[in-house]
């Protein structure tokens, strides 16, 4: 998961990075997340390692859903199974998460 996206899916929960700050090897990552709207394209994009990014999330208080070949913001009633935002990054990535947040659904790959 870059650092971008990252910092887009807990736009609704900023103070989750703070999180990166439980591990000496993820401070350079809370440092930057913190300072996100000044870095370059080049920053944003770095990649951060999986473990931070389960480690924040699963802070999260954010549900989603699984229905019909979605994942997607809101409940799709009948048979939607309910989900964390760790469990669909660590079933489909930051991407996607990143994607499903931005857009309220995406079909699932």
């Amino acid at each position: 998961m870059k650092l971008w996206e990252l910092v887009s899916v807990c736009r609704s929960e900023p103070h989750l990075v703070d999180r990166l700050g439980d591990r000496a090897e993820w401070a350079v990552h809370l440092d930057r997340a913190r300072r996100a709207g000044e870095l370059t394209r080049d920053q944003l994009d770095q990649e951060l390692p999986d473990e931070a990014c389960a480690h924040v999330l699963e802070a999260s208080s954010l549900v989603l859903w699984l229905g019909g070949g979605y994942v997607r913001l809101s409940d799709p009633g009948s048979g939607g199974v309910s989900l964390s935002a760790a469990e669909v990054f660590r079933r489909y990535g930051g991407r996607f998460l990143e994607d499903v947040c931005e857009y309220g659904l995406v079909r699932i790959p």
